[in-house]
């Protein structure tokens, strides 16, 4: 429900307005690069929200906790903090309601003297950026729902292929750099005689995936996931759930 919501959202009007686009959200998601409105931006420094009592707590006893707890993850570390700050005595509890009420006093104030001084245009660069967020965070929902649908994945093009049976492996960061770049160059000194195994095998592979594409898109549609295939096909009806033409 969380993704459906997210590319709900993203449908919407407010966001297909600022997104200054009208593609459907499978096309928008899939198609995003986010840019970051705010990096050429001179906005004044922004001062930093306060965290709460129990964050504060948190922050105290994390490396202890990991320490004492080595194999457990996040989630669990979560736990045990959570439990001790449930029995934590009520004096500790009470200065940090506090520290954080007179950061929390400050910050009111510190925020109203940054509002007031931005402009309309940097404004409209901070509301960009929240719809940015949205959408990228729509984008990454969305990969991976496809991924635990198990959405085939699409064929790699001649070039590709061309590339996996030539690179070496176990190379270090300067020498896959390098290797990238001697393998595209050898690549377009082919032939087309010489590059016609590897883009005959990439046509087979593109035919191959848009017929399983197909077929996962059908049953999607079928196990009620239409909101992640393409527009056209969730709204074309498969054989099984056409209405017979009158004889």
């Amino acid at each position: 429900m969380q993704v459906n919501n997210l590319v709900r959202l993203l449908n919407s009007s407010r966001l297909r307005i600022s997104s200054r686009t009208s593609l459907p959200s499978y096309q928008l998601v899939n198609g995003l690069k986010t840019t970051s409105f705010l990096s050429n931006s001179t906005l004044p420094e922004k001062p930093k929200r306060p965290i709460n009592a129990y964050l504060r707590y948190v922050q105290t006893i994390r490396s202890s906790l990991y320490a004492n707890n080595p194999t457990a993850s996040p989630g669990d570390i979560s736990k045990l903090a959570a439990a001790q700050w449930q029995v934590l005595d009520a004096a500790t509890k009470s200065k940090l309601e506090n520290d954080f009420k007179k950061d929390q006093a400050i910050w009111i104030q510190e925020n109203a003297k940054y509002l007031s001084q931005l402009t309309d245009e940097q404004k409209q660069d901070i509301r960009q950026a929240r719809v940015d967020k949205v959408e990228e965070r729509a984008k990454r929902e969305y990969k991976k729902k496809l991924k635990e649908l198990g959405r085939p994945k699409r064929p790699l093009n001649g070039f590709l292929l061309y590339s996996a049976d030539k690179k070496a492996k176990n190379l270090n960061k300067d020498q896959n750099r390098a290797q990238i770049k001697q393998i595209a160059q050898d690549w377009a000194r082919l032939s087309d005689s010489e590059k016609a195994p590897y883009n005959d095998r990439a046509a087979a592979g593109l035919v191959k995936y848009r017929e399983d594409v197909k077929k996962w898109e059908e049953k999607m549609i079928a196990q009620d996931h239409a909101d992640m295939v393409r527009k056209t096909t969730a709204t074309t009806p498969t054989k099984s759930n056409k209405t017979p033409s009158p004889k």
